[in-house]
């Protein structure tokens, strides 16, 4: 079988996101076109009302609100029948995460899946990503995801641990399953000057509670006694934080102001409890920023110990202002550690890179086969 047709489908959000996977994709196929299903930014903005929601109105609401095995398979269908209808008929279909399936009823078209997490993952590490109501319809949606990756003609994962994932969770045999990264929202790597000294710390607050936001306001505490001249930038979402040292912009949409930022900040922390593969230190190792991460999820897969940044296995407010400021007041390593983080970048965590291993791969399945 050639892949020259290839059909991308995910929620509209996801494939936004990764337009430019996409765009070092196209030019290896012969033809590459869009499904997008869905409105996950939809979906969240409604979660958003439901926590605003009195506690009387709550138990109404939920079925509303909450994941199930009926959405799953009813979404499965509505994109295999838009599948079907499509103009042409795809070689592959390229799909996107598994809040569904592109295929439910009849598995006649290979399709490829790209996982940042599992659903098995978010139950154990960050329980609001899992909103079911019992044990028993978690395990229904587990029992479609499985059904899905089974079926799948390959699956493609940003992270060792959700290849572990599915090998555990799912039973997937580990042949089926490829590690292939992922990277952030530029074209090509940064190639200008970085320079340190400023002393600023930048956060990504746009979930604070679960990026571990709490631990580093707690650390910053400690880090502004013994370096009074240190700064902490909390991007994301506008907080009501008033201290001495702590600037909070909410959301930067323009881009060249997060360079700017990025390009003005001697470390990004993040001391996250759960995090699939956050673009956000992608981002920051790009502009050559050294970044201090928790061991969950993704983060040691894109931050190496001690080489372009730190790895805390379990951070605590103590052991994170102690490594900030042992950062802070080395600029030596700063300088070491942002040279690797970008060759890191340029070498294999950007878009051609990773489109090319997964075309790669795919090419390798198709022999295999």
């Amino acid at each position: 079988m050639e892949i020259k047709k290839v059909l991308v489908s995910g929620d509209a959000l996801f494939l936004e996101r990764y337009q430019l996977l996409f765009k070092a994709m196209s030019p290896h196929v012969d033809r590459l076109e869009y499904l997008a299903q869905g409105n996950l930014t939809q979906t969240r903005r409604s979660q958003k009302i439901k926590n605003l929601l009195p506690k009387f109105l709550l138990k109404p609401a939920e079925k509303f609100f909450r994941k199930n095995q009926q959405t799953f398979i009813k979404k499965s269908q509505e994109t295999e029948q838009k599948i079907r209808e499509f103009e042409f008929r795809p070689d592959l279909v390229f799909h996107l995460f598994a809040l569904y399936c592109p295929f439910w009823d009849k598995f006649d078209i290979p399709y490829a899946m790209y996982l940042d997490y599992t659903m098995a993952l978010a139950a154990k590490n960050w329980s609001a990503w899992a909103p079911f109501s019992n044990a028993k319809e978690l395990d229904f949606w587990l029992d479609c995801e499985r059904l899905a990756y089974a079926r799948a003609y390959h699956i493609l994962t940003m992270s060792n641990v959700v290849k572990t994932s599915l090998i555990e969770d799912y039973s997937i045999e580990p042949q089926k399953i490829t590690v292939v990264g992922a990277s952030a929202n530029f074209p090509e790597p940064y190639k200008g000057e970085k320079s340190f000294g400023s002393k600023r710390i930048l956060f990504n607050g746009s979930d604070f509670e679960r990026k571990g936001g709490d631990l580093l306001l707690a650390a910053f505490k400690k880090v502004k006694q013994a370096l009074p001249d240190a700064k902490l930038t909390i991007v994301g979402k506008k907080m009501s934080i008033d201290r001495d040292g702590i600037e909070n912009p909410g959301h930067v949409s323009s881009r060249s102001d997060m360079r700017d930022l990025f390009l003005n900040t001697d470390l990004v922390v993040s001391p996250a409890y759960c995090d699939p593969f956050p673009v956000f230190l992608l981002e920051a190792m790009n502009y050559g920023v050294p970044c201090i991460v928790s061991a969950q999820d993704g983060m040691p897969e894109i931050v190496d110990n001690e080489v372009n940044g730190v790895v805390i296995p379990q951070p605590t407010p103590e052991v994170l202002a102690e490594r900030i400021m042992a950062l802070l007041s080395d600029n030596y390593m700063l300088v070491s550690m942002s040279e690797k983080a970008r060759d890191k970048m340029k070498n294999c965590m950007n878009w051609n890179h990773i489109a090319n291993k997964i075309l790669q791969v795919l090419k390798n399945c198709e022999a295999s086969q």
